[in-house]
């Protein structure tokens, strides 16, 4: 296939298998309610999880605080980096200092500039402040402040993560790096990925975490041409990505029955999940025009999982009808 016919791919995919989606993901804080209206905008169902662990807050806030500069010392050029790390404290207190370390050949140097502490009762405060003639620690400590604030009403990267991979999700997208944010999206479902490439332009025009060493959200993805060489291998990538989701879900199963669950929902959208990987594989059948059925055995078995989970989520019901 040319290149002048990728660029105008028709409607259905002719042509093509599906995309290649690949995305980056830095330090981002989103207010809930923003968020929210941007997924009801996209018709994309979340809810943020609106139940603030202070104590998370404040790690997050501190952990977030970094900086590096160089400035002309007496003996050249000097680099050093600002930063917080963990800090002994009595019980009920999370205390963590402000550090500056200064880059040196043989050994850095490390000073301290203040602490900052959070307790229940007292909140977050800093103290302890030393002077230096190239770093004010008050900027870094009013900087902890404001973003312990900002975690407090917006969502964080975790819960970011958590929505844009339950969108990747709904693809049925097949990871093709263990580490890192790759996927292949096949063709009855590329048409979407616009909508998640708008969902990350909108996340990243909301954020309120600021910081020159960060690095913007973005997404892009490109088309893979229908051929038995990229066939086979987005087939090696649906195996190895399903095989990472069976071990996922056969250990979550496990767990529910070994521990006696009695959260019937939660077994049933755990053996509904089992059961899309059945469509999953059907839909990765016809796009790559091959059975895929290495994975057969395991699937089956996880299979008798998800009756199992079924079956013990319908007598929680009928003895809650009782």
């Amino acid at each position: 296939m040319e290149l002048n016919n990728l660029v105008a791919i028709t409607g259905d995919g002719e042509g093509v298998l599906g995309k290649i989606l690949y995305y980056s993901l830095s330090s981002v804080l989103v207010d809930r309610d923003k968020l929210m209206e941007i997924c009801e905008e996209l018709e994309f169902p979340y809810t943020p999880n609106r139940n603030v662990a202070h104590a998370d807050a404040f790690r997050s806030a501190t952990g977030d605080i970094y900086d590096k500069k160089t400035v002309n010392g007496i003996f050249g050029a000097e680099t050093f980096k600002i930063y917080c790390r963990d800090n002994k404290s009595p019980k009920g207190i999370i205390s963590r200092e402000l550090i500056k370390e200064t880059l040196d050949a043989s050994t850095n140097k490390y000073k301290k500039l203040a602490n900052i502490t959070f307790s229940k009762d007292i909140g977050i405060a800093y103290g302890d402040l030393v002077y230096d003639e190239h770093v004010d620690p008050l900027v870094y400590c009013r900087e902890a402040m404001q973003l312990f604030e900002l975690y407090q009403i917006c969502v964080g990267r975790k819960q970011v993560e958590t929505l844009l991979e339950s969108f990747i999700g709904s693809l049925n997208a097949a990871k093709l790096l263990a580490h890192g944010k790759m996927y292949f999206v096949p063709r009855d479902r590329m048409a979407r990925l616009d909508e998640f490439e708008l969902l990350i332009q909108r996340i990243e025009e909301a954020n309120q975490h600021h910081n020159d060493f960060r690095y913007p959200l973005d997404a892009n993805s490109m088309y893979v041409v229908d051929d038995e060489k990229q066939r086979q291998k987005m087939a090696t990538a649906f195996y190895n990505s399903v095989r990472r989701e069976i071990a996922e879900y056969a250990e979550r199963a496990n767990y529910f029955i070994n521990s006696d669950s009695r959260s019937p929902a939660v077994m049933e959208r755990w053996a509904l999940k089992i059961q899309g990987l059945k469509v999953k594989k059907h839909e990765y059948e016809e796009v790559l025009r091959r059975e895929l059925n290495d994975l057969d055995d395991e699937l089956a078995s996880l299979g008798y999982l998800a009756d199992e989970l079924t079956i013990r989520a319908r007598g929680l019901h009928m003895r809650k009808a009782a």
